[in-house]
């Protein structure tokens, strides 16, 4: 129990600390959830680009991310984005039936924490810590997202964007593939964030 005036809360099992207020407003001192989640390192991302969309072949117009969560209740909670031309196609498929195959290669997942040392439990099929990049296109599963990417005015006239900022929380023990499809010769970007948490019972 804390003295008259003093709030506390927890920061361990068996531990509490004073809660703090800002001087001038008396608002107390807080971060989100998945700010919370960079400091204790169990957040990450993973990003992919390259110089012309339409000069890919291998595959054919489009970059892709596939990976597989772990079959356990540590679940992802993804955000992600996609930078292109207008009229670009963006999707995220969950549970492919096939394609999402033969990648070109694998990109390592980097912690938004430097200073940690915890790997993602997100795996390319068989390693934690890596996703596959330019794998086949997914064919069947559940269509998470599937958009066409719109044009942009003013200062962002010479890109533009798409992607969902409301986090999905992946199912475990499943394979995944975000894709952007595009035939201008213009520079294309993939990016994905989540953090990894298992709920508390």
């Amino acid at each position: 129990m804390g003295t008259a005036g003093t709030i506390r809360g927890r920061i361990g099992d068996l531990s509490t600390t004073e809660l703090r207020a800002d001087s001038s407003t008396h608002a107390l001192y807080t971060i989100d959830y998945a700010h919370h989640e960079i400091h204790s390192g169990s957040s990450f991302y993973v990003m992919y680009s390259v110089a012309s969309l339409g000069a890919m072949t291998t595959p054919d117009d489009m970059i892709t991310i596939d990976f597989t969560t772990p079959d356990t209740t540590k679940w992802a909670h993804l955000v992600f984005s996609a930078n292109g031309a207008s009229g670009w196609r963006v999707r995220l498929i969950e549970a492919p039936t096939s394609g999402a195959a033969s990648p070109t290669g694998t990109l390592a997942i980097l912690n938004h924490n430097r200073n940690s040392t915890k790997t993602s439990t997100i795996t390319n099929g068989t390693t934690a810590g890596l996703v596959n990049y330019d794998s086949t296109l997914a064919v069947g599963g559940v269509t998470l997202w599937d958009q066409y990417i719109e044009g942009a005015s003013g200062p962002r006239a010479g890109g533009t964007s798409s992607g969902d900022r409301n986090e999905r929380i992946l199912k475990q023990n499943t394979k995944y593939q975000l894709s952007l499809y595009g035939t201008d010769a213009s520079t294309a970007t993939l990016k994905m964030d989540w953090y990894e948490h298992t709920g508390r019972t």
